[in-house]
């Protein structure tokens, strides 16, 4: 397994938005996120991945400017863990980095490459 690309048609809110809600409009969306990345590891079984990189780039249509830091990508590495691919996203088994992006389309790429 050289490396695992996983597609989203989506991006998640910012941290902005998130940390305002209910607490049970936030479980809903964390887990539709959960669910969704879930279904789209499944072909790669469980492999509680570890030592591995993980790099995560947000496209958005608009160009409005915004704060990476307001992107941290939590509900993309619980789903990834809550999936099985990875074993846990600690900073000891994991290195991780996000980036954003203007594009044609909104979408967010998740790519897991193992460390030699």
């Amino acid at each position: 397994m050289k490396e695992i690309k996983i597609t989203l048609t989506r991006t998640h809110p910012s941290l902005n938005d998130w940390t305002n809600w209910h607490w049970a409009k936030k479980s809903k969306v964390k887990k539709s996120f959960e669910d969704e990345i879930g279904w789209l590891v499944g072909k790669y079984g469980e492999p509680k991945l570890t030592n591995c990189d993980v790099k995560i780039i947000y496209t958005f249509k608009s160009k409005r400017r915004r704060d990476k830091d307001n992107y941290t990508p939590k509900f993309i590495m619980d789903g990834l863990v809550k999936s099985g691919i990875l074993n846990d996203d600690n900073d000891n088994e994991i290195y991780l980095n996000w980036l954003i992006q203007q594009g044609p389309e909104e979408k967010t790429e998740i790519f897991i490459n193992l460390r030699q």
